[in-house]
């Protein structure tokens, strides 16, 4: 027990830092689950515009996650740094949260209104979240470190992801169902005044380790070096950020329309984020014997089995929340483990080409992330556009099945794709290791 109160000590610094993704997860999570029932179901969008929205969105993320990695790069190399970075971002994201959740008190805004909203969101967040990203590689160096680093963001993210499961998804149902828009505008409020003070603490808490970059300038460019290391982190991220969030996105309409039990939704998603509280400190134990990406590797395992027995539940409440749990574990790996293993492919790629291309390399993977989540969204909404579904009425069976094969389906083959990408990426805590050695030598003998 004390070797663990010590663990805890010394990494403070790391945990004040991952406190940041409390208030991010909570803002982007919120939008991102509910992002299509209200559009379909609050502000009367139709399937086929909601498609249309979310490909503005996937382009618009493209270029705004690469302009905020560039804008970063340039702060840090002038010397505004990411944490001062970070402070002047949180206002104006937290406002955009708010303006979010109050478009239904407009009645049914026009798409242009409603497209604008998300974007001017988007833009906000992609502000603070490129510079909080790229920290990770900052404010540790030792690979089980930053692996750490990332459980403990994955917590916090957790934690957040509690607050959503259970006032967002309620509160919106419920809006839906009774026409009360001002309590999502409360909401918004609500969630921005959170996100502000953990972005705060966050920014306040890091501490840039030397060894970890902080004495060395990062490339003010938009692409990171194209290698094979960074092709399979593109890969794990279009799994992460497309092909697993399906799964809670798809919840809503699951226990609406295939279980006939709304209230559901909210009870799995909050067992899903149960488990993936107690899986990021399982994968935080595992970092001592295993490296990250064999782990990595598990947890896509133990989501993909877990999603297997969900859909074999039906609609019985005990076995749903129970595999719920078994997939949130497998899902806190999933969220948690990639951000480690991506901040030591950057020094990796430092290694190899003699540049660090730290933001670049961090924006890029949050284009990939947010991009992936934007084209999933247009391609449930396209799909469920195809299959006929009609919004707040009952739904045909070939419907709900349609709905099924979309929630489960999609999640488990991106895991098989990301299992075998994982076999090929071999870049244990030792490797890095040497590497981390390397940069420092060769840093030491040229000028910064």
């Amino acid at each position: 027990m004390s070797g663990h109160r010590y663990l805890l000590s010394r990494d403070r610094h790391l945990i004040g830092y991952s406190a940041g993704n409390f208030g991010k997860n909570l803002l982007l999570g919120s939008v991102d689950v509910t992002l299509l029932f209200l559009l379909t179901d609050l502000l009367g969008v139709a399937p086929q515009q909601v498609s249309l929205l979310m490909a503005v969105v996937f382009c618009g993320d493209l270029l705004l996650d690469l302009g905020a990695g560039l804008l970063a790069s340039r702060a840090q190399n002038h010397g505004i740094g990411y944490r001062r970075l970070i402070v002047l971002g949180t206002l104006p994201c937290a406002l955009a949260f708010a303006l979010f959740f109050s478009l239904p008190l407009m009645g049914h805004p026009s798409l242009e209104l409603t497209c604008a909203a998300i974007l001017l969101f988007r833009a906000a967040y992609a502000v603070i979240d490129v510079p909080h990203n790229s920290l990770l590689a900052r404010v540790a160096s030792d690979s089980r470190a930053r692996g750490r680093a990332s459980g403990y963001r994955t917590v916090f993210s957790s934690a957040a992801g509690v607050v959503i499961a259970t006032v967002s998804v309620p509160l919106v149902g419920s809006a839906g169902q009774h026409a009360a828009p001002g309590q999502l505008a409360w909401l918004g409020v609500a969630g921005g005044l959170l996100f502000c003070g953990a972005m705060l603490l966050a920014a306040w808490s890091s501490r840039e380790e030397p060894g970890a970059g902080a004495l060395r300038r990062t490339r003010a460019v938009f692409l990171p070096r194209l290698d094979r290391l960074f092709a399979a982190m593109a890969m794990i991220a279009v799994v992460t950020g497309f092909a697993v969030p399906v799964f809670g996105k798809m919840m809503l309409y699951i226990a609406t329309y295939a279980w006939r039990q709304p209230a559901l939704a909210g009870r799995v998603l909050f067992m899903l984020t149960l488990g993936q509280f107690a899986g990021a400190v399982w994968w935080i134990f595992m970092l001592r014997y295993h490296d990250k990406t064999r782990l990595l590797a598990v947890s896509h395992c133990v989501a993909l089995g877990g999603i297997a027995l969900f859909a074999l539940a039906g609609a019985e409440p005990m076995l749903l929340m129970a595999t719920a749990a078994l997939i949130g574990i497998g899902f806190g790996g999933i969220f948690m483990l990639p951000w480690g293993i991506l901040a030591d492919v950057i020094d990796f790629a430092e290694f190899r080409h003699r540049e660090r291309r730290e933001t670049a390399t961090f924006a890029t993977m949050l284009v990939i992330l947010k991009a992936g989540a934007a084209a999933s969204a247009a391609a449930i909404g396209w799909t469920l556009a195809a299959l006929g579904y009609v919004p707040g009425m009952a739904q045909p069976p070939s419907v709900v099945q349609g709905m099924q094969w979309l929630a489960f389906g999609v999640p488990a083959l991106g895991s098989v794709l990301a299992v075998l990408t994982l076999r090929r990426l071999a870049i244990g805590h030792q490797a890095h290791a040497r590497v981390l050695r390397a940069n420092q030598l060769r840093c030491s003998r040229v000028p910064a």
